[in-house]
């Protein structure tokens, strides 16, 4: 088969003359400042021209929206109760239970939780009083995976492999997939929303087109009160820039007259310059529905205030929520908020001062999480939209000895990768539904565990994706998202 005639298929084979890239380069200079520099980023290696749509079967909700709460929400302060904690405070760990090979420090005794406790709502759920609004709203409306479980142990690698499926490589993450199998409902708006993004600003797309990488909104470095398009031109400058596009269309047509897109060589050549044009197309269409899409002041001072917005410790995270629904509601099919990124102080990674440390970190998105809820019930969104929430890992039972100023401090937690939490809102899953379970002391995932590509292909399911069937053909071999592993679980989907 000539490659030419699979569109799907990638083509490792490097883009045109250099003068041509030239003038792309200085072309997209003129869309925004590059404002959208994630989706026109290169993809020098690949040359795609299409993308399986319209998904496999029937979705049970059509888009995603990702609270990602980076550094490690502790399972065991949160909604993985556990009383031994409480009656085994200051005691070692049972040989039964022993700690794995790698910690990050020296393990100590168990530590009981320092929250309170208690029954939620008419099912009676067990949760911390960490997130009182959330609980008092919609405990019973949400689901829990508790047997979540993986082996890295380190930030960067852990939130690779729970974004991407893979710990230590450059792939697409989920996000993308989606985008690829699905497209986005808005032809003025990407498929991919990455607000706020951890370090580094936005993922890679990896073999799949720059087409399908998530477009940042708001910087891991820099607090804002308003997320902006960053260096956004002003809409004098869109005469101009059309005609920048204009022209490197002018100079694609011309230069496809003179090849005839007949070799392979040229014609995966001329299939990344399309895909180059198509993205700066969307960048110039976005100029005219971005702005005012992230522009909150047109929302009810009501809305607002039930996101947070304006109050001292819910406002950045409030906006970031508010602009996620305005933007799932505008069509676009993936969007991720993260709390928070290094450089805010804030991460939920409490190695000491467990208590404080979560419940500021708590205090800022409780409200706004209970608010992105409520908002999309209310407007009739929340059957078809999969709001989830969680970290890159949990953390232990046991107490780690951290150097301080006044000794050594115990009252912290390490990482703990092998049995956390995460919960599911919305379309598409069982309500009041609690699926797996960890041991007695929360270390380990013992019964009904859910790995992360479990998780990613009920995900891809619950979008009307099989995750065996969406596959990309990159250097002779078909990849997945699952890569060879991955089941669906299909206990908590409605």
């Amino acid at each position: 088969m000539n490659r030419q005639s699979d569109p799907t298929r990638p083509n490792p084979l490097p883009l045109g003359a250099p003068s041509r890239r030239d003038v792309l380069r200085s072309a997209m200079l003129g869309i925004g400042g590059v404002a959208l520099a994630d989706l026109l980023s290169k993809q020098s290696s690949l040359a795609v021209t299409g993308a399986p749509s319209g998904g496999h079967f029937t979705p049970r909700v059509d888009r995603v929206i990702y609270i990602f709460l980076e550094g490690g929400l502790s399972q065991v302060d949160s909604y993985d109760y556990k009383p031994r904690l409480q009656t085994d405070h200051g005691k070692p760990l049972p040989e039964s239970i022993r700690p794995p090979k790698f910690t990050f420090a020296p393990q100590g005794k168990i530590i009981k939780s320092p929250f309170g406790w208690k029954q939620w709502g008419d099912n009676g759920t067990w949760a911390s009083d960490l997130f009182p609004r959330v609980n008092e709203k919609f405990i019973d409306d949400l689901c829990f995976m508790h047997a979540l479980h993986h082996t890295q142990n380190d930030h960067i690698t852990a939130k690779t492999f729970i974004h991407t499926g893979v710990a230590n490589e450059i792939r697409p993450t989920l996000g993308s997939w989606l985008v690829y199998g699905l497209g986005s409902f808005n032809a003025n708006l990407p498929g991919y929303i990455d607000i706020v993004p951890d370090a580094p600003k936005s993922r890679p797309t990896g073999f799949l087109p720059a087409r399908y990488r998530g477009t940042a909104v708001g910087r891991p470095d820099k607090k804002s009160r308003d997320f902006q398009w960053e260096n956004l031109k002003a809409a004098q400058d869109r005469k101009s820039q059309r005609k920048h596009i204009d022209f490197v269309q002018q100079m694609n047509r011309e230069h496809l007259k003179r090849t005839g897109g007949g070799d392979d060589v040229q014609s995966a050549s001329e299939s990344a310059l399309e895909a180059e044009i198509q993205n700066m197309e969307l960048a110039f269409r976005m100029q005219a529905e971005a702005p005012d899409l992230m522009d909150l002041s047109k929302e009810t001072l009501a809305t607002q205030a039930l996101y947070g917005v304006g109050e001292p410790h819910t406002d950045q995270f409030g906006r970031a929520l508010l602009l996620a629904r305005r933007f799932s509601e505008a069509g676009v099919r993936y969007v991720t908020v993260t709390h928070a990124t290094q450089r805010y102080g804030n991460l939920w990674d409490q190695h000491s001062n467990l208590e404080s440390g979560h419940r500021g970190n708590a205090r800022a998105v409780d409200t706004p999480i209970a608010g992105l809820l409520a908002d999309l019930r209310s407007r009739g969104l929340l059957d078809n939209t999969l709001v989830m929430c969680g970290s890159e890992f949990g953390r232990t039972p046991t107490f780690e000895f951290m150097d301080g100023g006044m000794g050594r401090l115990r009252n912290g937690r390490d990482h703990n990768p092998h049995g956390f939490t995460m919960w599911f809102a919305g379309g598409g899953v069982r309500a009041g539904y609690h699926h797996g379970a960890t041991d007695e002391y929360g270390y380990y995932a013992v019964r009904d565990k859910v790995s992360i590509h479990d998780l990613h292909a009920t995900i891809l399911h619950a979008m009307g994706l099989d995750h065996e069937k969406l596959t990309y053909e990159h250097g002779g071999r078909h990849f997945r998202l699952t890569d060879v592993y991955g089941d669906v679980v299909r206990q908590v989907l409605g």
